[in-house]
């Protein structure tokens, strides 16, 4: 059986940690291959007979590439993020879609706990400042008390419910979320939080905390109209998609002055294009796509691929939670989802 890593230079595994999988899969009579290819062409010339893609960034899985790779049974992903694959044709071609939900939920919230502490202290303005041989003491923004904010949550899923654990159970912060989807159950576990639509999450606010995945609903929706509504001193963060804010207009907002910060993971193209306005702004940090970098996160990552299609060529059996294209659950594919 034929297995391929179709992106290995994406930058979020390491050569080792692909080797650590490769053996994994070759305990069960799987023949990984560690390549990278950037275009749909490549991926089906390249995986000509492959029973499984694998992803460690976001390749271009469309329905093209699926059907034309009539022996391909799964595509995996080594994170969460699904938006580069076409869930529907998978679905429909009798391909199961594999992510981890919720392996580096911790790490996301911490970063967007650094982030939010380093703008709100002007950590990295003070830090560039001094190493350019000023001494802007007091200086910047005078800094707001996180204990008197509140905290807005755009999607209430495992990471936001670590940062709502951060920042309402260390600081006492007021939060409120967004998130239409979440479950009457979750609801009821967190009765100190309140549960708003989407202006009254942009009108309220001081902070806002994205974590959603990335969909036609969730593409731009922070665009100049919510900006608008937002508070003049408001922050946004966001560690999930960069397409969940449109970026020109965030760029525009920074610059007028209809918000006062930001702090980016993700950014609409990556690498950030070296001409991007958001590179001259004090008052932006930006990371690079790394809101997973974390021991516990890259163990379970690891751990989890080198389970699953070992399992399913094994037993038979494929966890359901790890199934990213649902609508295939209930179709026989010659797996039994668990």
């Amino acid at each position: 059986m034929k297995a391929v890593v179709v992106d290995k230079d994406y930058g979020s595994v390491t050569a080792e940690e692909l080797q650590t999988v490769q053996a994994a899969y070759a305990a069960v009579g799987i023949e990984l291959e560690l390549r990278h290819f950037t275009t749909e062409d490549e991926i089906i010339s390249g995986c000509a007979g492959a029973m499984a893609i694998l992803g460690t960034g976001n390749p271009p899985i469309t329905r093209r590439v699926m059907e034309a790779l009539p022996e391909l049974k799964f595509v995996q992903r080594f994170g969460a993020g699904v938006n580069s694959i076409d869930l529907t044709a998978a679905a429909e071609l009798g391909k199961i879609v594999l992510n981890l939900p919720g392996f580096c939920a911790k790490e996301l919230a911490d970063l967007a706990t650094a982030m939010i502490l380093g703008l709100v202290r002007n950590t990295c303005y003070y830090d560039r400042e001094i190493r350019r041989g000023k001494w802007p003491k007091c200086q910047y923004f005078l800094p707001g008390d996180v204990r008197e904010m509140t905290l807005g949550l755009y999607g209430f899923g495992g990471a936001g419910r670590y940062l709502h654990d951060i920042f309402r159970g260390g600081f006492g912060t007021k939060v409120i979320a967004c998130d239409p989807y979440v479950s009457p159950e979750i609801r009821a576990a967190y009765p100190d939080v309140e549960f708003v639509e989407f202006d009254s999450l942009l009108e309220k606010s001081d902070i806002i905390s994205i974590h959603v995945i990335l969909t036609p609903e969730t593409t731009h929706v922070f665009n100049e109209a919510a900006f608008r509504k937002m508070k003049s001193t408001a922050m946004i963060i966001n560690t999930s998609r960069g397409p969940v804010i449109d970026q020109r207009a965030l760029a525009w907002a920074l610059e007028t002055g209809e918000i006062r910060y930001a702090g980016l993971d993700t950014v609409e193209q990556e690498p950030i294009r070296a001409d991007d306005p958001l590179l001259k702004l004090d008052n932006v940090i930006l990371s690079p796509h790394s809101g997973s970098y974390g021991a516990g996160a890259k163990k379970t990552q690891i751990t989890m691929v080198c389970e699953l299609l070992p399992r399913a060529v094994q037993t038979g059996e494929v966890p359901a939670r790890n199934v990213a294209n649902r609508d295939i659950l209930n179709r026989a594919v010659g797996f039994r989802f668990v």
